[in-house]
């Protein structure tokens, strides 16, 4: 055997004993996250993605789900004190009793849906949003539930065992494509935050880019793409950088969402597109009409002369908060989303920061075309994730340690 074979024997060698190793290292981390689970968290979260009732209970099995997060997180002790962040409480408190107010005395219109209903689900929405940003509940655990979750929804629904209610396009259990789209963009958005490992978030984005492409949604797989890109790209970008990217993204946005939504795939909704185009130019109407003030909750729909029987929900959740809540409420649900998640002022952000603002651009993105978005179950994950992961990372600087890696660490 010559000197040169044995050289490369010897590369070979050592080749596969480090590809070894890595493989190694690689799945004991991995099989050292998943036995850190927390199984109540992990189970509860993947209850999040059953939209509809089940077992005869005359509201969304989801909504049941969360008050079990909320008793469980009640047992729990906080994991960080928020500090100043706490002023949300008076504010949300604030907003509710405001929009309940413009509600009772409101008079509703024929159609209108049970604004107590609604106003207890805003209130839970709120709840769940506290208990989660102090901690109480493992974030790790409930992101790898929902992640599971979101899997087990897909392979039901082509397993023809969840339910098919837009012709093939991805929905199940969450009953609707764009509700599904916006879960599973927002989610998976979130879900970077709790993945250490760079080859982990690349299989990620690209299996929850599959699942939100099947979905249908437009607005979704723009609002994913927006919010992976502010993940690459914000890190490196001073303050100014971030305002500037975030217009770029508007603007980008708004116009492929105008040139190109009906090519390709896309070129059969001109149909579906009308139909929006009519229920907009109804919403738009019905946001003139509520005033300054709002028409109270329950109010964000529009009927047709010729189809007086049917009800079209508002596709667009700006519009809706207004409507419901007038220009106060929207100013506080939107200023709580931008000071407390989206943070444009802030200079040094953890990994877990810029996350939690990759995840409020994909909300803000689909709050824009997909109805009820703001103030919701992905809403509150959302403001909770940002919450804890500032709270965390003010702990860290003040006790001089390195900033964490991982969001729900112990």
């Amino acid at each position: 055997m010559s000197p040169r074979t044995a050289a490369q024997d010897a590369r070979i060698d050592r080749t596969a004993t480090a590809v070894g190793s890595r493989l190694r290292s690689e799945t004991a981390g991995v099989l050292s996250s998943v036995g850190k689970l927390r199984i109540p968290e992990f189970v509860l979260f993947f209850g999040l993605i059953f939209e509809g009732s089940m077992f005869g209970l005359p509201i969304p099995f989801n909504q049941v789900v969360v008050v079990g997060i909320i008793l469980l997180a009640i047992t729990r002790r906080p994991q960080v004190e928020l500090g100043r962040l706490q002023l949300l409480v008076p504010l949300l408190v604030v907003g509710l009793f405001y929009i309940g107010m413009i509600s009772m005395f409101a008079d509703p219109s024929e159609f209108a849906f049970d604004w107590k209903r609604r106003l207890i689900r805003l209130a839970l929405t709120a709840v769940l949003l506290m208990v989660l940003a102090s901690g109480r509940i493992d974030f790790r655990s409930g992101l790898a539930g929902l992640g599971v979750g979101m899997l087990f929804n897909a392979f039901a629904f082509y397993g023809g065992f969840a339910p098919d209610n837009y012709g093939g396009y991805l929905s199940g259990f969450f009953e609707d494509k764009n509700v599904a789209g916006m879960a599973y963009a927002v989610f998976g958005v979130l879900m970077l935050a709790v993945v250490e490992r760079r080859w982990a978030r690349v299989l990620l984005v690209l299996l929850i880019g599959v699942l939100v492409w099947e979905t249908g949604s437009r607005t979704s797989i723009a609002a994913l793409a927006a919010g992976v890109g502010w993940i690459v790209l914000a890190p490196k970008l001073s303050v100014l950088g971030r305002w500037l990217l975030g217009i770029a993204i508007v603007i980008g946005v708004s116009q492929v969402a105008e040139d190109y939504s009906q090519i390709g795939v896309f070129s059969d909704r001109e149909g579906s597109d009308l139909l929006r185009s009519r229920i907009d130019a109804a919403s738009e109407v019905k946001v003139h009409d509520a005033g300054f003030f709002g028409s109270g909750l329950g109010e964000a729909y529009v009927v047709f002369d010729d189809d007086p029987g049917k009800v079209w929900l508002f596709h667009n959740s700006y519009w809706t908060a207004l409507v419901e809540g007038g220009w106060p409420w929207l100013l506080i649900v939107l200023g709580v989303t931008v000071v407390f998640a989206l943070r444009p002022f802030t200079r040094e952000l953890s990994r877990q920061e810029i996350v939690a603002q990759a995840a409020t651009v994909t909300t803000l993105i689909c709050a824009w075309r997909l109805g009820e978005v703001l103030f919701t179950l992905q809403w509150a994950l959302v403001i909770a994730i940002a919450l804890y992961a500032h709270a965390r990372a003010r702990d860290r600087s003040m006790a001089g340690e390195p900033s964490a890696d991982e969001v729900g660490a112990r």
